[in-house]
């Protein structure tokens, strides 16, 4: 009797998801891209070709990267209106469980674009762990654009914000962590940049850049610099590299290339906000960590020039900062951690200024103190000078 139990049981745990559909009824999606067209959505997507035989539809087709998607489009009122319509060139309805990119034009997120991406979070079959971008260029021309090592479009530029550890310039945000930020208690958020360039006679696609948003739009712009700033006061530095000149306050006339880099190996900040009615004061202490990578000078590496080099990192990373800070109190916008530190700490205070809170934000008083450690020198003290000195070449052949 107990193993005819257990036998019906398992059965029970076996079965299947009631809504699963096969692959092969389903036309698999790996990117979006959403423009404005008059006052409908164009909508394009990037399909997976498993095939991989030549559609030859002219216009839809990435020869580049032999045949392996397709790149459609539609004008729609909305995205779901859209995604039926595709279905007449698909044959198939189009899946999103896959999705990697949803590609913003910036011509669209200057309005209240935030609005018709409702359906991404609202319909079970989309994954909320993809990336979002806003682009001055067409989307369909992004999802065309050649690729370096992935096959499609959308798995590259999802892929490439894997190396944000290694470059502090990039600030990548999913589509999960976007509609947090717009439901948290500073309703602003940021969104990375993309934009089509051309390298070796060739089309690629670059991020560079973050759009800021308040109220559901495109508000401004923060450059590469800006956006490592950004990136330090949200506590988002996993690695990357800084470079400095070390001479940089002498006269241009007697200024030689004398630059170092650092390799970071841990960044901290802590924002502590004061406030007093509407008079916002804030302190912000960044501690520095990291291992001398590049030494193009002519110094010998001692304490005294380490001291001089964390003195420099020190004042490029606050410069940066302030920069960032400077940046979005003109914009009116808190995209950093100011928001959220300051409705924690005053909790009570809070719902009283939060529907003022972008311009208590703008006219706030910032301090910025770094402190920089160098870690590491390197397995050398000096960089390969002579300066007319006899040398002891220790990969001296013998004639």
């Amino acid at each position: 009797m107990k193993r005819v139990i257990l036998v019906i049981i398992s059965l029970f745990l076996v079965t299947g998801c009631w809504s699963n559909r096969e692959i092969d009824d389903s036309a698999l999606v790996h990117g979006v891209g959403i423009d404005k067209s008059n006052e409908k959505l164009r909508f394009s997507v990037e399909i997976i070709n498993p095939g991989g035989e030549n559609i030859g539809q002219e216009g839809g087709q990435n020869e580049s990267k032999g045949a392996q998607s397709i790149v459609l489009e539609e004008t729609s009122n909305t995205m779901l209106e859209a995604a039926r319509k595709l279905i007449k060139y698909t044959k198939r309805r189009l899946d999103f469980g896959h999705t990697e990119a949803w590609i913003i034009s910036e011509k669209l997120a200057k309005e209240d674009f935030v609005r018709k991406l409702d359906l991404i979070r609202r319909d079970q079959m989309l994954r909320l762990n993809s990336h979002i971008f806003i682009t001055v260029d067409n989307p369909l021309d992004i999802l065309n654009t050649p690729t370096f090592y992935e096959e499609l479009v959308s798995l590259e530029l999802a892929s490439s914000l894997d190396q944000t550890q290694f470059i502090s310039k990039f600030a990548p945000i999913t589509v999960r962590e976007f509609f947090k930020f717009l439901e948290g208690p500073v309703s602003n958020t940021y969104i990375p940049m993309i934009y089509i360039t051309e390298e070796s006679n060739q089309k690629v696609t670059a991020i560079h850049g973050t759009a800021v948003i308040n109220k559901n739009r495109m508000v401004g712009k923060l450059n590469p610099l800006e956006t490592a700033g950004l990136n330090v006061l949200l506590n988002n530095i996993e690695g990357g590299s800084m470079e400095v000149s070390i001479n940089e306050d002498e006269k241009e006339d007697e200024k030689e290339d004398e630059k170092v880099s650092l390799e970071i190996s841990n960044l901290t900040t802590k924002t502590t906000p004061k406030l007093a009615g509407n008079q916002l004061e804030v302190t912000i202490e960044i501690k520095v960590e990291g291992i001398l990578a590049d030494n193009i000078t002519s110094h010998k590496v001692n304490e005294t020039f380490l001291k001089e080099i964390e003195k420099s990192i020190s004042k490029k990373v606050k410069h940066d900062v302030h920069s960032t800070i400077q940046k979005l109190q003109e914009l009116k916008t808190d995209i950093t951690e100011i928001g959220p530190k300051t409705h924690r700490k005053y909790p009570k205070q809070w719902q009283s200024i939060r529907e003022e809170w972008n311009d208590i934000f703008a006219n706030a008083n910032v301090s910025i103190d770094v402190d920089t450690n160098i870690t590491h020198q390197g397995l050398i003290d000096e960089n390969i000078h002579r300066n007319n000195k006899p040398h002891n070449n220790p990969y001296r052949i013998s004639k």
